[in-house]
């Protein structure tokens, strides 16, 4: 009672000076005002007795009620009714097995020496501390002894037990290490009541994950010797839960199918997917694809779509859920007015031609948000702006409904003022030299900030594929009014790659290859020791050593060297040489070398490029075409040539294109006007074409084709210059792939190989990234393609295509480079072989084939 007397005292003197105040004073966020001050007064004071009544007895702190502990540090420190001051004499802990005593003092408020009054806050606060450092599951103050000149206090606290062990039960579908994961437990650690809880919590999150969305967790805590104690999670996983329907209510425009599509990670089973994965409810992805349903109605100009409520029901035996989901369609809007206020620089005209919207046209959230923030074509109003420096642009729409079924937006323009490029920064360049990076840069000091030029930038970091494409980061920070600073935050990846395969032919039987390539290598270090890290790197040269080899003394070697930047501009000078040799009933070698020169071109756009090679080889050994003596082969021949190349890649992406397209013309002339004993002129042309289908869905389409022109029909072409079709493309004669055939195995059969002067190839491939990582990319694809080799003009069809189809995938290994495994089927029929009898071409169906290719036959 006295308890009650004491603190009724403290709530006067509160009071009174209060009253006293022109403040008014806060209770639970009611002000008192002057003329009720003393009424409410003496309500807040019935209240506090009230709440003193029910608490006097403990005074637990909130933790403490949370976790179901006893905190008992009220009555044993009571000295009768009247409060008390003492003088602490001492202070001694009880208890403890792993925690020093001098540790928990130095956590008590209350030393040696001090006056606290008994009963008083102090003891309350005292726990308060000791509880907060979660070391005790109960905490007791009492007065131990008591003297003249003061008291002993004890302090009684049980430790937290320490973990030594966590042990599972029941659970089949994930292993002990993946719950250890989601545990988050360390042994070794005090376990608490609330660890424990956060730990249940996370695995029965990674069964909801799993589809186990009824799976029950208990818990048990077996505490051992010297404070230490073992954990045993008893998991009940119960059955699986399948989504078996998803049903909407209130759709009356939308269709059902329509909405499910909607849903991109929660679907309803079926027989697909009862085969490849049944699907399982996770309510984070949920929530998100509710959202993802409400932009999908937004869209197509329901506006005003909700979704009222949502309820999961189960089947009897609770394997199978049911989501019903309510939803409020609303009225679909149309467009009736858009005006545009503050716009000085664009007249009206121009921003209505970029915004897209007129009279009429069905509401798109979607569509007119991205028509004035960001679209990827560049098509929109901030892109107009930005482009010129208004880096502060900003377009904000209000839309007004009217007549029902109608929208006026209003477009406020705030153009800002125009920034120039004050610095540009490169960060994490750990190996490429800024020189290097700088020269890809559109962005420039001095210039305008201009967004067009950044995403090029981007785009050309990416292209030079020394850096992680999906980390090159440009950092924009304003610096003052009218100027801002870009740095441009890039990882490095592995550049150099080394290659190793092995192959069969039918004609040359077992072959290899070896091969080394440092896309990033520096000449000039080549005498810097300290460069040797292995090989000195950072100018972006690329030095390159490949070698085959197989039976017969077949043997090709080549070096190569390019310098994409000669002279501090766009001009790439290139050399080569190389020594091809094989003995294959008759020997042939082939030597020679290549000067290369080519420049990036600044029309039609800076996409484009031009390339000249010229080449020398020296062919002798009677030029034996598989066995087969041309009548016109002479016994050593030189071939001239020379040939150009007009080429142009907008990809975004040198491994993973998501959009963009890459084409080259070829055109070679060997001999003609040119010395030499060969004569011919070849064009080739290939155009792809990459457009993201759905996030990094991506589809890829390709056509090309090639021909082969004699100047006269007494001129000699060697065999490894006409086209040859089928499998992978490597061998040691260029060959076109051909996905589900064998290998030179399409075209025209002449002298016993199948060739031809003309050919052709349609491809598309839908891919889809499971993995962008730097260190292994890797995507899957679905293909389709045809081609076909013919020997004169005459006899092209292109209604007689060689068709196939199948599966593969692509993985890029910083060191590999790009490797390919295809499992193609071929639907046609090719000649193998001639009737000994008639004479007539014998034909075989392909099949499946398994393809395997690397480094630029894989892309």
């Amino acid at each position: 009672m006295s308890e009650i007397i004491n603190k009724f005292s403290l709530v006067l003197i509160v009071l009174n000076s209060q009253l006293s105040s022109p403040k008014p004073f806060p209770v639970r966020s009611i002000r008192i005002k002057t003329k009720n001050r003393l009424l409410s007064a003496g309500c807040i004071v019935l209240l506090f007795l009230f709440m003193q009544s029910k608490t006097i007895a403990q005074e637990t702190p909130e933790d403490s009620l949370k976790q179901g502990q006893n905190l008992d540090f009220s009555e044993p420190v009571y000295d009768g009714d009247t409060p008390t001051r003492y003088r602490i004499l001492g202070i001694s802990i009880e208890g403890l097995s792993t925690i020093e005593e001098k540790d928990v003092l130095a956590r008590f408020p209350i030393q040696v020496g001090q006056e606290i009054t008994v009963p008083g806050f102090e003891i309350a606060n005292a726990v308060k501390r000791l509880w907060r450092q979660r070391l005790f599951s109960e905490i007791k103050i009492e007065i131990e002894k008591k003297t003249d000149e003061g008291v002993f206090l004890l302090v009684r606290v049980r430790e937290y037990p320490v973990l030594s062990a966590i042990e599972f039960e029941g659970n089949d579908e994930l292993d002990e290490e993946d719950l250890q994961k989601q545990a988050l437990l360390i042994k070794g650690s005090t376990i608490t009541e609330q660890s424990i809880a956060a730990a249940k919590t996370r695995i029965l999150k990674k069964y909801e994950e799993k589809g186990f969305l009824r799976a029950e967790i208990t818990h048990e805590l077996l505490e051992t010797s010297n404070g230490r104690a073992t954990l045993k999670f008893k998991i009940r996983e119960n059955n699986r839960v399948i989504i078996d329907r998803i049903t909407f209510h209130g759709n009356q425009v939308i269709d059902r199918g329509d909405l499910l599509g909607a849903l991109e990670e929660t679907k309803q089973n079926n027989l697909w997917r009862s085969i490849f994965g049944r699907p399982k409810l996770d309510r984070r992805k949920y929530e998100e694809d509710k959202q993802k349903l409400l932009a999908f109605y937004r869209e197509r100009g329901f506006r005003d779509a909700r979704i009222l409520r949502d309820s999961i029901t189960y089947s009897e035996d609770k394997s199978n859920l049911f989501l019903d989901v309510f939803i409020s369609e609303g009225p679909k809007y149309v467009i009736r007015n858009v005006t545009w206020e503050g716009n000085t620089l664009y007249p009206t005209e121009t921003l209505e031609s970029v915004f897209g919207f007129k009279k009429g046209d069905v509401f798109n959230d979607k569509k007119i948000k991205e028509r004035l923030t960001f679209s990827q074509d560049g098509g929109d109003i901030n892109s107009l702006y930005t482009d010129r420096g208004y880096l502060t642009f900003r377009a904000m729409p209000e839309e007004t409904v009217v007549a029902g079924d109608s929208v006026d937006i209003r477009i406020v323009i705030v153009e800002g003022n125009q920034f120039k490029i004050r610095q540009v920064s490169i960060k994490g360049n750990t190996k490429t030299k800024d020189h290097v990076i700088r020269r890809e840069l559109y962005t420039l000091p001095g210039d305008l900030f201009s967004r067009e030029n950044i995403i090029r930038s981007v785009r050309q970091l990416a292209t030079i594929n020394y850096f992680d494409s999906e980390k090159i980061n440009p950092d924009i920070q304003p610096r003052s009014e009218d100027q801002v600073d870009i740095t441009y935050e890039l990882a490095e990846k592995q550049t150099d790659t080394f290659n190793a395969s092995a192959g069969y032919s039918q004609f040359i039987g077992l072959t290899g290859a070896l091969g080394l390539t440092f896309n990033n290598f520096s000449i000039q270090d080549v005498l810097d020791g300290s460069a040797y890290k292995p090989l000195p790197h950072g100018d972006g040269q690329r030095l390159d050593f490949q070698w085959q080899f197989g039976n017969f003394n077949f043997q090709t070697l080549s070096l190569s060297f390019t310098e994409p930047w000669a002279f501090g501009t766009p001009l790439t000078l290139g050399m080569s040489i190389f020594d091809t040799q094989q003995n294959f009933t008759g020997f042939i070698r082939q030597t020679g070398f290549t000067i290369s020169v080519g420049r990036r071109l600044t029309f039609p756009d800076d996409y484009f490029r031009l390339d000249y090679s010229f080449r020398y080889q020296r062919n002798e050994g009677g030029l034996i075409n598989f066995g087969i003596f041309d009548a016109n082969a002479p016994n050593v021949a030189s071939e001239f040539s020379i040939t150009q190349i007009i080429s142009r890649n907008s990809t975004d992406n040198p491994i993973y294109s998501r959009r963009g397209s890459d084409f080259s013309f070829t055109a070679q002339l060997s001999g003609g006007p040119l010395p030499g004993s060969v004569n011919f002129y070849k064009f080739t042309a290939r155009n792809a074409w990459f457009s993201p289908l759905a996030g990094d869905l991506v589809l890829m389409l390709s056509a090309e084709g090639g021909y082969l022109g004699r100047f006269s029909e007494n001129d000699f072409i060697p065999f490894i210059n006409t086209f040859f079709m089928g499998n992978n493309g490597i061998s040691f004669i260029p060959t076109i792939p051909l996905r589900g055939y064998e290998p030179q195995s399409i075209g025209a059969l002449v002298a016993g190989r199948y060739t031809g002067d003309l050919y052709t190839k349609f491809v598309s491939e839908i891919r889809y990234p499971l993995s962008l990582n730097p260190s292994a990319q890797v995507y899957v694809l679905a293909f389709a393609e045809a081609g076909n080799v013919w020997l004169r003009g005459n006899d092209v069809n292109l209604a007689d295509l060689k068709r196939s189809a199948g599966i593969g995938v692509r993985i890029f290994l910083p060191i590999v480079g790009l490797v390919g495994f295809d499992y193609g089927f071929g639907f046609d029929t090719v000649p193998v072989d001639r009737d000994n009898n008639t004479g007539a071409l014998l034909r075989q169906n392909q099949g499946w084939k398994f393809i395997f290719t690397f480094g630029q036959f894989a892309r």
